[in-house]
């Protein structure tokens, strides 16, 4: 879908009224608001339900406790709301500040500055969730702005360049998850794989590695285990939506469908074998232990290239480095860099899908269409009949 530049939509749109591209189900403000917030209340209850569903049946049997599940209900319960609001506000800003300015919509008064706006609201989140969700967009942002400069010939970036990407990300951020191992804190991190704290050597130590028993079960047990998990993904994206004719969606399977099984697999394989042998070989275990490790690993990335794992491996160990520098008082930690950062990125992210969809990540389209309950399509749709009729 082709782009709408700043000089298009302020040459197009500066005097439309705003519910031809704010709200098009209604003429007026105030009458808008109650469709929008409805369906915003409603897409966010959908879309967040399936996201706390999976993340508490993987606690197991804990969420079966009263303590547990009263938490996990008011967690749903913030993240609705924080959706709803996010949804719902971005045209209720978008209208007060077109009307602050004389009726006048500009190209980021449209969707930037009105969702930069209402990410505040990712305050309702839980401190425990909100740092993934911060990390979530930062990463997504990162994506868009290199899709966008590759597209225009700025640098290419191959999936030699991701792959390189990958593994230097991978090996920063194995090494530092393992040096935080060993002091009290702990930063929430949105990775797949935590790695064994370094074991220290003592006399009753009847193995160097850092784990029990025999290295090869554990190496093909984490390969198994991650296997399973890449797959099970797959089977779940490629089955789920056709999960009423069973047959026919199971001939769709390739072998292709074992790319992210195997990526998951190869790179804790080849990451706790290396570590194994580095271990024995030097009879001792050190953090260090985990670049050339966490570097090998990244190969496995040629399995299931992918741009947003690439990134996430680097913006990873920069989070668990940020965390050193606000130990050190380096960073000041009376200034609100997480909530700054959400607050930019999902503006950037929902501006991009507006305006520059050909350059914005798949996920954010999808988040914005579950979000919304559909009413995104109805905006962006009104919005491009303006532009070509203008046009």
């Amino acid at each position: 879908m082709v782009e709408i530049s700043k000089h298009m939509f302020d040459s197009t749109c500066r005097d439309v009224p705003c519910n031809v591209l704010l709200h098009p189900w209604h003429e007026h403000c105030l009458a808008s608001y109650v469709p929008t917030y409805t369906h915003s209340l409603i897409g966010s209850a959908k879309f967040y339900f399936i996201i706390h569903m999976v993340q508490n049946l993987m606690k197991g049997k804990k969420i079966l406790k009263r303590e547990e599940l009263m938490k996990a209900v008011e967690y749903y319960a913030r993240s609705t709301l924080f959706g709803a609001l996010v949804s719902g506000t971005c045209g209720t800003f978008a209208c007060t500040i077109r009307r602050l300015l004389g009726n006048k919509l500009t190209y980021y008064t449209y969707i930037l500055i009105p969702n930069m706006i209402n990410g505040i609201f990712i305050l309702l989140e839980p401190p425990s969730r909100r740092g993934l969700i911060v990390d979530l967009f930062v990463n997504l942002v990162i994506e868009y702005w290199t899709r966008t400069f590759d597209r225009k010939g700025y640098f290419s970036m191959t999936k030699g360049k991701q792959t390189l990407m990958f593994m230097v990300g991978s090996a920063l951020l194995f090494y530092l998850m393992r040096l935080e191992a060993d002091s009290n804190r702990k930063t929430p991190l949105l990775w797949l794989f935590t790695p064994e704290k370094v074991r220290r050597k003592t006399e009753d130590s009847k193995t160097v590695c850092p784990h029990a028993g025999p290295c090869r079960p554990f190496i093909l047990k984490g390969f198994l285990k991650y296997f399973g998990i890449g797959f099970g993904f797959t089977m779940l994206r490629v089955l789920g939506p056709r999960l009423g004719t069973p047959l026919k969606a199971l001939s769709q399977l390739r072998w292709r469908h074992l790319d992210m099984g195997l990526f998951f697999g190869s790179y804790i394989g080849i990451y706790r074998a290396v570590i194994c042998y580095l271990c024995k070989t030097h009879g001792a275990d050190s953090a260090m232990y985990a670049l050339p490790a966490g570097c090998l690993a990244g190969l496995s990335f040629n399995f299931k290239p992918s741009l947003g794992f690439a990134i996430a491996s680097l913006t990873g160990a920069f989070k668990l480095y940020s965390t050193i520098l606000y130990e050190r008082k380096i960073i000041p930690d009376n200034i609100p860099i997480s909530v700054i950062l959400y607050c930019i990125s999902q503006g950037v992210l929902f501006h991009a899908r507006f305006l520059h969809p050909q350059d914005c990540p798949g996920y954010v389209v999808k988040l914005t269409n579950s979000v919304t309950n559909g009413m995104d399509k109805v905006i962006e749709a009104s919005l491009r009949q303006m532009v070509k009729s203008v046009a």
